[in-house]
């Protein structure tokens, strides 16, 4: 952003009366009542958010994060793309795979994060599996053939190529080793994530006993067929100490889950993810997922082509957070923090920052759903939109 001031106009969430913001030199230089003079973008009815977090990005805008093909410069285009859609902060995820995928993956971003505005907002990366259950359902849609045991040597192998920047980790908590493995992650300080599982009561109370501090978009990674009281779900959902991440486009999970569990949660220990693959941010149409055909629809859907099997997310984060306004009994307000202030509480990333990082948006309601009409996006004080 040019060093001259720029206003933005509208109402802060939380506040009940529209407010100017000045901007000046990047920063904020202050917040005072809404004036009647002209404001360079929003108005007297628009929202000022803070910008988004988004703890599972496979991929974006045609770009995918998987496999020996990624480039540092992949990891900034990302990056690039997300801003725009008002994501300032973001973590890449990599899936079950080859040891020499992921370890080329965690490579790749540190080597990207070398850059210091990378480094800021992008803490570290995801390894969703390969240390999950093999089993059809809980396994989604990771290969069989890369799924195994957790293996400590071979994730230090990964830790030391992402420079120690391993955020988290997705692993189930009942096939072998994983209790043991727990504990060596919170040695490192990574959080441990349960997620794609079929585990049992007992064996997620070891986990968490163990260090686990989260279940990866809960409702999902599931048998799609389990027993109505005894299953999965319910004993993560009464875990107080466990956050939940999830994905709150309406295809993962129906409205009244989403309510439930950000119910049961509540506002401090819910995260909303898009948990996009690359081809989120693409025209509706045919893509190849992997050697796999699939479908984006013009509802934001991804599934298999001739079926109605879900591929991945499409929709943006903005748009889960409005979602779960909508839908759950959380204010706009909390929805917002449980895509920025939660995630960044629980992976240590600073929000002391003086630069601006703020969505200003219009809302609008439909009967179908709200959408947002974006005004303008600032990140580290630069206008990306």
């Amino acid at each position: 952003m040019a060093s001259k001031d720029f206003r933005i106009r509208g109402v802060v969430l939380g506040e009940s009366r529209p407010s100017d913001i000045l901007i000046r030199d990047g920063k904020i230089s202050s917040i005072t009542s809404a004036g009647r003079g002209k404001c360079d973008a929003g108005s007297a009815n628009s929202i000022i958010a803070p910008t988004l977090f988004d703890i599972q990005v496979n991929g974006y805008g045609g770009i995918d994060l998987q496999g020996r093909d990624v480039l540092p410069e992949d990891v900034a285009k990302v990056d690039a793309k997300l801003r725009r859609i008002g994501v300032s902060h973001w973590i890449p995820t990599f899936i079950t795979s080859s040891f020499e995928n992921i370890e080329h993956g965690c490579a790749t971003v540190a080597a990207a994060l070398k850059d210091a505005s990378l480094s800021r907002r992008i803490p570290g990366v995801h390894i969703e599996g390969p240390y999950i259950s093999p089993h059809d359902g809980p396994r989604g849609a990771h290969d069989r053939r890369h799924v195994r045991k957790p293996n400590l040597r071979e994730f230090d192998k990964w830790y030391k190529a992402a420079d120690g920047r391993v955020a988290y980790i997705t692993l189930a908590p009942e096939i072998d080793g994983a209790i043991p493995f727990t504990k060596e992650m919170v040695k490192r300080g990574v959080v441990v994530s349960l997620g794609h599982h079929n585990a049992t009561p007992d064996a997620i109370a070891r986990a968490v006993d163990a260090g686990a501090r989260m279940c990866t978009h809960l409702g999902n990674g599931l048998a799609s067929t389990i027993n109505r009281h005894h299953n999965p779900l319910w004993p993560q959902m009464a875990k107080d100490s466990l956050h939940a991440s999830v994905i709150a486009d309406l295809e993962h999970l129906p409205p009244p889950l989403l309510k439930t569990i950000a119910r049961v949660k509540g506002p401090d220990r819910l995260m909303i993810t898009s948990d996009a693959v690359h081809i989120a941010g693409l025209k509706p149409g045919r893509y190849d997922f992997g050697g796999i055909p699939v479908e984006l629809l013009k509802t934001g859907r991804i599934q298999l082509s001739g079926t109605d099997l879900l591929a991945g997310s499409a929709t943006t984060l903005l748009q889960g957070v409005l979602n779960v306004a909508r839908h759950t009994d959380l204010t706009l307000a909390q929805a917002f923090a449980c895509a920025s202030r939660i995630p960044a509480e629980l992976f240590g990333v600073s929000n002391a920052s003086t630069r601006a990082n703020l969505i200003v948006f219009d809302l609008v309601r439909k009967a179908a759903r709200d959408s947002a009409r974006v005004q303008t996006i600032l990140v580290d004080g630069s206008q990306v939109v």
